[in-house]
């Protein structure tokens, strides 16, 4: 009785140790990590973000290349925008950024000779 119990005991302090390294294998230590897992998971997330940014732009540029194809007006505004193109009787008015000013430097005061 007495020897039944402490093997009772002794079974079950090697399948709460060996549980308790299970554990620790699995957070901490092997190929396969809880940390890891997680990595990748947030990775995961982030690339489906991106994908969903993506297939909005893509969306969008479907949906300019359709307007470009079916609609004159799309056309006229891109020649106008981006390649200058004006009617026979308009006047084309372009402002152009020169940037950041910059003054010239103060030119030194002559040198004046003290005898």
């Amino acid at each position: 009785m007495m020897a039944e119990a402490a093997n009772r005991r002794l079974t079950r302090a090697i399948t709460f140790i060996a549980l308790i390294g299970a554990g620790y294998y699995w957070m901490v230590g092997g190929e396969y990590t809880r940390a890891g897992l997680d990595r990748l998971e947030r990775e995961i997330e982030s690339r489906r973000a991106e994908n969903t940014a993506r297939e909005a732009e893509l969306a969008s540029i479907r949906a300019w290349a359709d307007s470009l194809v079916s609609n004159s007006w799309a056309i006229e505004r891109v020649a106008r925008e981006r390649y200058g193109f004006i009617r026979p009787d308009e006047i084309l008015v372009r402002f152009v950024d020169l940037g950041e000013r910059e003054d010239p430097p103060a030119a030194a005061p002559p040198a004046v000779n003290v005898p």
